[in-house]
């Protein structure tokens, strides 16, 4: 066959290099010098071997035996090992091997046989991808969403997508300064073409790492704008961690010691922009803060920023719509930001009862998903979680909103630790890959700095560390489905996620009521890999849709049949089929794009949720609070149809076959017709002898981060029902 031009170039190139490199030195183990190798085994069982006692003749050790290609090798050498002792475990006549007991006194022997090419340990294997999936990952259900590398090649998994990559997240916080950099290295697909140019004969595909902290910036005086020093505090670096750590330093540690913990992060290469808006004592001011978010939205399409974490807040001082952070926070969502929020940690007295109203600013404001914190247990099970005692309550202060949106595992959870705390803190990288100088001149230099995992982590609790699991988790929706809207994203999480079991008992069994429950849970506790595949559902041009128009256009495939109760750590999660309407999206089985929501006695509900007060069962079925089953076709006969899909009365049947009470959440508990009647201020009763006041609580958010549920608040008084803050119509 005739050579082109082009083979005869490389050719030329190379060949005049040959003489440059030197002979390829003798293989370990090959015979040099006219000696023959006798020993056919690893050092380990060679050692081993060696150092046997002569009075421990029973000690025996499972092996592998590479055989001979002879063909009654097999029978032979089974022969031998009974001899000695032996026995056969596994004959893989497939692959020329065999798996045996062996006295280990016998090896040495065993070895010297003309059957046996090569004896090796039985070392015990790890997987490389699920092993080493964190507690966090998995609970959240994030471990079923997420990317595995594969053959070995750490980053492999996320390089092809999955984890959040491209998606920006800003953390409004003390600094993100991790103890190494592989905690928020990234991995990304890149192409080489060679020196010699020709890329399209020439190129090849690899991995390259990269820093994933995009940039430092700060708003606190201090000027703390690299990751040496940018996060005295830590606490910033933990919430970071939570929201996208890889916990590699965590995994590498597992491999070596099977069963200790890891701690990787929800999106695991998503990238972060760190906006340091509190200080070296994690204190700060509403001004740093808006100039934070401000930069953000001005910066959002350089960093790709479509994620704001804010585990911060301030006491409420007065009504949402007048609130600078409120406000702020606000510009943000409408500019295309998602913003995430921690509730606060106001949920109790000192005497462990539980208190109202402690939800924090700028977590007040109805744009922002608010996250309370969960109690796993330490379990990845969710049959046993619950709210911590500490998560703060709604209704809000002022405005009366029912928060928090939904809760997200935050009580003991391991992340980062900062750089100025941990032990052992390293900037080492290793080179990996690169080719060699042919290799370069054919294909490129395919070098990669990898950096060397040394971090430790901490135990910290909080909603602070709740916020950064959903906003990790609104990273992987926003890469699977980039068109989503902040309010789409605000309903699909609050959609998917779980009304926690205990509380679900304790309104069938009359013990708290379904206000109660919501301005405990919210939603429910969050379900990453539910809300991640509903996001895949929904139509890639769901910011373009029109009011009437239904969210999943493809045919056949439903809410309902998409696979949202998958199990989590071996237990189903029921579908939240209570929550019926959020933030203009109403749950049919295609999810319509609503401008508001219609109650029963005419007014028209324009923002916050709407909900059924009552259980749906196994069958389908749905029972009320007030003792009525609906089965799946039945019609109320007081009631008129508005349109194919709903059928109207006490409240709404949609085509499914959920009735809805005339129970509903809003934003400041008014309706958009200017009516005062509101869903908090009807069950007024429940939260008006235990709202906190603000100034007297002595519960320090240092208290809370290392003692959790253990923390104990100071001096917490009643807010009065005559003073400014109180909710009231």
């Amino acid at each position: 066959m005739r050579k082109s031009p082009i083979f005869f170039l490389i050719l030329s190139l190379l060949l005049p290099m040959a003489g440059a490199f030197p002979r390829s030195p003798k293989v370990l183990g090959q015979a040099t010098e006219g000696r023959s190798v006798r020993r056919k085994m690893t050092e380990g069982l060679h050692a081993r071997a060696r150092n046997v006692r002569a009075d421990n003749g029973s000690e025996k050790t499972r092996i592998i035996l590479n055989l001979s290609s002879d063909a009654a090798a097999a029978t032979r050498t089974r022969q031998a090992l009974q001899s000695v002792g032996g026995s056969v475990s596994q004959q893989l006549d497939s692959l020329g091997q065999m798996v045996a007991d062996v006295p280990v006194s016998k090896l040495e022997e065993l070895s010297a046989s003309a059957d046996v090419s090569w004896m090796s340990e039985d070392q015990p294997v790890r997987s490389l991808s699920t092993d080493n999936t964190s507690h966090l990952e998995v609970t959240t259900g994030a471990s079923k969403v997420l990317p595995v590398d594969s053959q070995g090649v750490i980053g492999s998994g996320v390089a092809n997508g999955g984890a959040g990559n491209n998606i920006g997240i800003a953390v409004l916080d003390s600094g993100i300064s991790p103890a190494d950099a592989a905690e928020f290295n990234g991995y990304r697909k890149q192409q080489s073409g060679g020196a010699l140019g020709i890329i399209w004969l020439t190129s090849t595909t690899y991995i390259q790492s990269y820093n994933r902290i995009l940039k430092h910036i700060d708003f606190t005086g201090e000027g703390y704008t690299n990751k040496e020093n940018g996060d005295v505090y830590g606490h910033g670096t933990h919430t970071a961690g939570v929201a996208a750590g890889t916990g590699q330093s965590s995994e590498n540690n597992a491999t070596q010691h099977a069963g200790s913990p890891t701690y990787g992060g929800v999106a695991t290469n998503a990238n972060l922009v760190d906006v340091r808006v509190l200080n070296s004592q994690g204190m700060g001011t509403v001004s740093n803060v808006v100039a934070g978010i401000n930069w953000a939205i001005q910066n959002k399409d350089t960093y790709k920023i479509r994620v704001m974490n804010l585990s911060l807040g301030a006491p409420v001082t007065q009504s949402y719509k007048t609130d600078p952070l409120c406000l702020a926070v606000g510009k943000a969502v409408d500019a295309g930001i998602v913003v995430v929020v921690a509730a606060g940690n106001w949920g109790k007295d000192s005497a462990g009862q539980t208190i109202y109203g402690g939800i924090l600013s700028p977590a007040n404001s109805p744009k922002v998903i608010t996250v309370g914190a969960s109690n796993t247990q330490q379990t990845n099970a969710r049959s046993d979680d619950t709210v911590t005692s500490y998560s703060s309550r709604g209704p809000t202060l002022v405005d009366g909103v029912v928060k928090p949106d939904l809760v997200a595992p935050g009580n003991r959870t391991g992340a980062a630790e900062t750089l100025t705390s941990s032990p052992s803190p390293s900037n080492n990288y290793s080179n990996t890959g690169g080719g060699g100088i042919i290799g370069g001149l054919v294909q490129g230099n395919t070098s990669t700095n990898v950096p060397q995992a040394t971090g430790t982590y901490q135990i910290l609790s909080g909603t602070s560390f709740a916020a950064p699991v959903v906003s990790g988790t609104v990273a992987l929706m926003l890469e699977a489905n980039p068109s989503l809207t902040p309010k789409i994203v605000k309903a699909l999480l609050m959609r998917t996620a779980q009304r926690l079991p205990v509380y679900e008992n304790m309104v069938m069994t009359h013990r708290m009521t379904t206000f109660e429950r919501i301005i405990t849970e919210g939603a429910g506790e969050l379900n990453a890999s539910a809300a991640l595949t509903l996001a895949r559902a929904i139509r890639q041009d769901a910011d373009r849709a029109k009011l009437g128009e239904n969210l999943i256009k493809t045919r056949n495939v439903t809410y309902s049949n998409l696979g949202l109760n998958a199990p989590i750590a071996g237990e189903a999660v029921p579908l939240n089929n209570g929550l019926v309407w959020v933030e203009g999206v109403s749950f049919t089985d295609h999810l319509m794009l609503t401008s508001g929501y219609q109650l029963a006695g005419g007014s028209v509900l324009a923002g916050g949720f709407v909900v059924a007060d009552g259980y749906q069962m196994p069958d389908g079925s749905y029972v009320f609070s007030n003792g009525y089953i609906l089965s799946s076709d039945y019609i109320l006969s007081s009631g008129y149809i508005l349109s194919s899909d709903y059928i109207l009365s006490s409240g709404y049947i949609l085509s499914s076959g959920y009735i809805l009470s005339s129970e509903y959440g809003c934003d400041d508990g008014t309706l958009s017709n200017g009516a005062a009647k509101g869903w908090t201020f009807d069950n007024q009763s429940t939260w008006a002898s235990n709202i906190v006041d603000p100034s007297s609580t002595g519960n320090s958010e240092e208290q809370v981060m290392i003692q959790g549920e253990s923390a104990i608040p100071m001096n917490v008084q009643r807010l009065s029902a005559n003073s400014p803050l109180f909710p009231r119509r």
